[in-house]
């Protein structure tokens, strides 16, 4: 009965961390050779790098990459210099399914990943008989899901200077990229969706990107007496072409075929992207005695991302500073330094290839399904910054830097969900206006410096707020968690809230409200009266009638004894309120930086002070009672609760306030120490060219302290702080030796 279903149990198996039987500290390599030859006229670097990892995972997620690069500087005459770069890179990685974290943590804690499978696989594909999700290293040992990558970048670079005063620049760049993907999964395997008797599934994907930009530029500088002017007129232009191909196939024909011929059944889809951009601008700038500097720019922009009535924008530029140091009347000889600065600008925010345009999906039949309704009238969302500023050096050692930013952006780019009429799911649109301020100061001290010990130390701080102060559209929810709607910040959370105030309660509740009690989670629960008519109390439900599992109507609404209640809206449905806000209240780092005799030492301590993060990767554990805040071993008799509690806090996976935690951090996140060898040892490798030698260790994400239950609190993105199994990051130590010849 629902009253004694209190997983309190403890396990009899041995338990085990699936974690970290999982996980392995895979080994990390990377090997540079550099050379490198400066004379007069011509300087050149070449660059040859090999890099191999062997991932995280047991046997799996290995990456290994080469790269080549070569620099050359070439000046023919006094006038005239030209400049080259090359660049190439291939990569090879064995890639992990997309839910193998999520398949990770579903095991249940008693049951052994690494034992063998029938079938001969090294681990066994379900370990649970009453397992929800197959073992994760089955999946990864029978699959193959490997990605390829090649990158060709060139840019070729001159400067012509007729006169002193005159400056001519020319640039071209090209830059390749290729991607290939590679999908085998054999037939007789078993699979979630065919149980023993895998059909077999194949997929290859394609990509490529080529990229044009070229740019001429004339600048100017020359100095009238104490006023110096600089100006630039420049034009630009971008061409860039996506082409990506995509072919599937599944019910193999015979096992141990990798071809798409071999499947009975298969799926081709292509596209071909082409993005034009072109660009001019022009600058304007001045310097008076290198006490007042003053910029301004204008710019023209034309792109084809844009609706076909609004390819061109303007924007602009304006800038101001005052060093108030270099006057003559300055009275603090201590501050070497003291600038004030200001500026404002403009720019455009660019949406994807797809939004201007109607959008089309085909079905297994071959008919065509509406997606997204095309906008000719699609602008850039235009973003206008403030800035204020100062700047000083303290008696050359210490460095202030004191902002104040101001934003504004109008016309966002909103994709708009739409009424059935239209025919379409929605439509990207300029719907809004966002207002934003950040504050941020930088601190750096140059706190001791001798010969042989120097000490350097940086704190840098900031606070940024948000707010949609404009949406002449109908609010909407977005990203499981977001909320777009006047007035509500581009972080803040929205869902459903569990009750913890009588008050709150429905109007046709209201009269029975002593029925109701707040447990000790702080939530307010249904628990009826005693036979003697007074109120029960939420410790109470261990009972074969009137506690866990009994219900009872009241008004037009249902209670569960003991069970949390959704907070409801005046017509009776779930209301829809702010449940969190993902914006810490500052964020800080701290640098460190020490040099004694040949030892370097480097530390960065950075924190976010507040802000929360949605638990989305606990809620799903709730759904099967695989969440350890389920487990009721080791509580006080009263306190337990059923599985039935859990299933309701789960709310059928919509996001409640429940899941919402205080997501603040400090985290040590890196540390690393550097010796460089004296000349002792140093006379040992000088008759083969060796200049300098070293050797350093530099450790990463090593060390977190947060009250947030999940693996990093560093979840989702910077707005939307999501945890949604997301893979966490792992920690990292790295050792090089270096020699400079």
């Amino acid at each position: 009965p629902t009253y004694q279903r209190f997983q309190d149990v403890t396990y009899a198996d041995p338990v085990y961390d699936q974690v970290d039987r999982f996980f392995d500290p895979g080994q990390f390599s990377k090997n540079s050779f550099n050379i490198a030859q400066n004379n007069a006229r011509t300087n050149w670097f070449l660059s040859l790098v090999n890099t191999r990892e062997d991932g995280v995972v047991l046997n799996k997620g290995r990456f290994n990459q080469n790269d080549i690069r070569l620099n050359l500087d070439h000046q023919p005459t006094d006038r005239l210099k030209i400049s080259f770069s090359g660049y190439h890179s291939r990569s090879d990685r064995q890639e992990l399914f997309g839910d193998t974290f999520f398949d990770l943590i579903n095991q249940a804690p008693d049951v052994d990943l690494r034992q063998r499978d029938p079938d001969g696989t090294p681990y066994i594909y379900q370990p649970d008989p009453e397992g929800r999700e197959e073992n994760p290293l089955y999946v990864l040992e029978t699959e193959d899901r490997r990605r390829k990558r090649a990158r060709t970048q060139g840019s070729l670079e001159s400067r012509f200077t007729p006169f002193s005063w005159l400056t001519i620049d020319g640039q071209a760049s090209y830059d390749r990229s290729d991607r290939r993907l590679n999908f085998f999964l054999d037939q007789g395997v078993k699979t979630e969706l065919n149980g023993n008797n895998g059909i077999g599934n194949i997929s290859q994907f394609t990509g490529t990107t080529n990229t044009l930009n070229a740019s001429a530029s004339a600048n100017l500088l020359k100095a009238f007496g104490d006023i110096t002017l600089r100006s630039t007129a420049r034009a630009l232009l971008e061409r860039e072409s996506n082409e990506l191909t995509t072919a599937e196939g599944q019910d193999f024909a015979v096992p141990g075929v990798r071809s798409l011929d071999n499947t009975k059944t298969r799926f081709v889809s292509s596209s071909l992207e082409e993005i034009k951009a072109s660009g001019y601008f022009f600058t304007l700038g001045a310097d008076y005695a290198g006490k007042y500097i003053a910029d301004g720019l204008i710019r023209r922009d034309g792109s084809s991302l844009f609706g076909a009535n609004e390819r061109w924008n303007s924007y602009y530029r304006v800038s101001g500073a005052w060093r108030m140091a270099q006057e003559s009347w300055w009275m603090f000889p201590s501050i070497n330094e003291f600038k004030l600065r200001a500026s404002q600008g403009t720019a455009g925010g660019r949406p994807s290839f797809n939004d201007q345009y109607e959008t089309f999906s085909f079905n297994a039949a071959g008919g065509v399904l509406k997606q997204n309704l095309g906008n000719k009238n699609l602008r850039p969302e235009l973003a206008t910054e403030t800035e204020l500023g100062i700047d000083a050096i303290i008696k050359e050692r210490y460095s202030l830097q004191l902002s104040y930013a101001k934003s504004k952006v109008i016309d966002q780019l909103i994709q708009v969900p739409l009424a059935g009429f239209f025919g379409y799911g929605q439509q990207w649109q300029n719907a809004g206006t966002v207002e934003g301020n950040t504050y941020e100061a930088t601190v750096e001290a140059q706190v001791i410096k001798r010969p042989s010990f120097s000490w350097r130390v940086g704190l840098v701080a900031d606070r940024t707020r948000n707010e949609i102060t404009e949406f002449n559209r109908s609010c909407f929810t977005t990203g499981t968690i977001a909320f777009r709607c006047a007035g509500v910040g581009l972080s803040e959370m929205y869902g459903f809230e569990f009750l913890k105030d009588k008050a709150l309660l429905p109007v046709d509740a209201q009269a029975r409200a002593n029925e109701f009690d707040v447990n000790d989670e702080g939530l307010l629960v249904w628990v009826g009266l005693d036979a003697n008519g007074q109120p029960k109390k939420y410790t109470q439900g261990e009972v074969a009638t009137g506690g866990w599992g009994s219900t009872a109507t009241i008004g037009t609404s249902s209670y569960g004894w003991g069970i949390p209640i959704q907070r409801k809206d005046s017509t009776g449905s779930a209301a829809v309120v702010r449940i969190g806000d993902g914006l810490p209240k500052f964020k800080w780092g701290f640098t460190n930086s020490v040099t004694w005799k040949n030892f370097d030492v480097f530390t960065l301590v950075d924190a976010w002070v507040g802000g929360q993060a949605y638990n989305q990767t606990n809620q799903r554990m709730y759904q099967w009672a695989k969440s350890a805040d389920v487990d009721q071993s080791g509580k006080a008799q009263e306190l337990k609760k059923p599985i039935e509690y859990y299933v309701a806090l789960y709310a059928a996976n919509n996001p409640t306030d429940y899941f919402v935690e205080d997501a603040g951090f400090v985290k040590l996140r890196e540390v690393s120490v550097k010796y460089r060898f004296g000349a002792s040892t140093l006379n040992l490798i000088r008759p083969f060219g060796a200049r300098g030698a070293s050797i350093s260790l530099i450790g990463r994400n090593l060390f977190t302290a947060t009250n947030y239950k999940g693996y990093d609190p560093e979840v989702g993105g910077t707005l939307t702080r999501l945890d949604s199994f997301d893979y966490p990051r792992y920690r990292t130590f790295t050792g090089s030796f270096e020699i400079t010849f």
